[in-house]
């Protein structure tokens, strides 16, 4: 805008003189107050508008973190409603559980002793020189049990005078939870053949090869455990991890099957997810397979 001086000077360059240089002056600085109260305003409105964004994008972000911790507080009491009816659930499961193991129990001793008392009739589950008991072990307890070392100790117990085509009965009779679930749904067939009895309880437990080589690199010494016994236990790990992936116990099989591992572990997911689906032993053909699925990708094994 031009000051007052400015416009003294345009008048008189514009060679006013008199009542003619006073009027265009007041003229031209009326302009000026006009103009002037016109940016006022425009300043206001503007300085007005912004404050009302402000107050208005507070307000909402009130609001926003009141919803916020309302859903919090309603998703706190929900998780905590599912946790207490998952152990609820879990209590009764257990109590289902070990009714279902006593009851078995229960129903195996009467047999036998129905099968020891009946003249003429052969016990159930005899060999040749024995007799079929009930074990004298403690029950497999899920979740605080470790299911390989309790069926190591029952077969070490079992071996000791029973059959193996008997041991099926007495397992059953000492099962609990996740272990009893999956041994209820095994056919009657599959249900009187030890190994795959086995087998199945392994898998429910992730006692794989996948799970035994996780054990191997993994485990530390327990409680109580000495240096001969984490020994031990070491070597059991390895020996079975070894036997599911089905590599004979030599030099060169553990060394390809400890170099398989870490190649797979050091590839890319999707590549070691496609090895391991394949069960790959030779480590040719583990190389070969990766090459032409990189290959047919058009990648490098480093991407």
């Amino acid at each position: 805008m031009s000051s007052f001086q400015e416009i003294k000077e345009i008048a008189e360059e514009l060679q006013l003189r008199g009542d003619e240089k006073f009027f265009s002056i007041i003229e031209q600085m009326d302009k000026l107050r006009k103009l002037q109260a016109e940016k006022e305003q425009r300043e206001a409105e503007a300085k007005y508008q912004k404050e009302e964004r402000k107050a208005k994008l507070q307000k909402e972000e009130r609001k926003a973190k009141l919803q916020a911790e309302k859903e919090q507080r309603e998703t706190e009491v929900k998780l905590q409603a599912e946790k207490e009816g998952r152990e609820a659930k879990r209590k009764m499961e257990e109590m289902r559980t070990r009714l279902e193991s006593a009851k078995i129990r229960a129903q195996a001793s009467q047999q036998s002793a129905h099968n020891l008392t009946s003249g003429g009739t052969r016990p159930v589950h005899e060999g040749e020189n024995s007799k079929f008991k009930m074990p004298k072990l403690p029950a497999f307890v899920d979740r605080k049990d470790d299911l390989d070392s309790w069926l190591l100790r029952f077969e070490r117990f079992a071996t000791s005078g029973w059959p193996k085509e008997s041991w099926c009965t007495p397992l059953s009779a000492l099962l609990t939870g996740r272990a009893l679930e999956a041994f209820c749904r095994l056919s009657e067939t599959e249900a009187t053949d030890y190994d795959r009895v086995k087998e199945v309880l392994q898998k429910r437990y992730n006692l794989t090869e996948d799970g035994y080589m996780q054990r191997f690199r993994t485990c530390s010494p327990e409680e109580g455990e000495n240096p001969s016994m984490f020994i031990v236990r070491l070597k059991t790990y390895l020996e079975r991890w070894m036997k599911l992936a089905e590599a004979p116990q030599t030099y060169e099989a553990l060394r390809d099957l400890f170099v398989k591992e870490q190649f797979l572990d050091s590839s890319p997911a999707d590549l070691s997810t496609y090895l391991r689906e394949r069960r790959l032993a030779d480590l040719e053909e583990v190389a070969r397979s990766a090459e032409l699925f990189l290959t047919a990708r058009k990648r490098q094994l480093s991407d």
